[in-house]
């Protein structure tokens, strides 16, 4: 009797299998294909920017980190998450004024870049200023 039981479970779960890969099927069906980069210059420049991404906001972190230590005095009054969103805007603003001169399409980037670059900026701010402070 148990092995009926069994048997008629596994037919309930062939009836619900196809519905489930319908649905997924459909999700699949509704994305946009990705568009694939096909020549070794568009590879090698795509690497170079990713490169620049990187440092650039690396650089502008620790610079940010210097400076923050230097005005230190000046910045005693201020709560540290005042400072922070300070450095943020500063350091995006810089950003989306310079990045075309390094031959990156800054009018391209969408929120997930800019909190990447903003990430590094912040995490590169923090840890500069931490080591100087210590």
């Amino acid at each position: 009797m148990a092995k009926k039981e069994k048997k008629a479970g596994n037919k309930d779960d062939r009836r619900l299998a196809p519905a489930i890969s319908e649905k997924s099927s459909e999700k699949t069906a509704k994305q946009p294909p990705k568009a694939k980069i096909t020549s070794a210059a568009e590879r090698r420049k795509n690497r170079i920017d990713g490169i620049i991404k990187t440092v650039y906001p690396s650089v502008l972190g620790g610079a940010a980190g210097f400076a923050c230590y230097y005005a230190g005095e000046a910045l005693a009054p201020y709560p540290w998450h005042f400072v922070m969103l300070s450095i943020i805007l500063v350091t995006f603003l810089i950003q989306k004024h310079t990045y075309n001169f390094l031959n990156i399409d800054a009018d391209g980037f969408k929120t997930k870049d800019w909190f990447y670059v903003e990430f590094m900026v912040v995490d590169l701010w923090l840890v500069t200023w931490t080591l100087l402070l210590n």
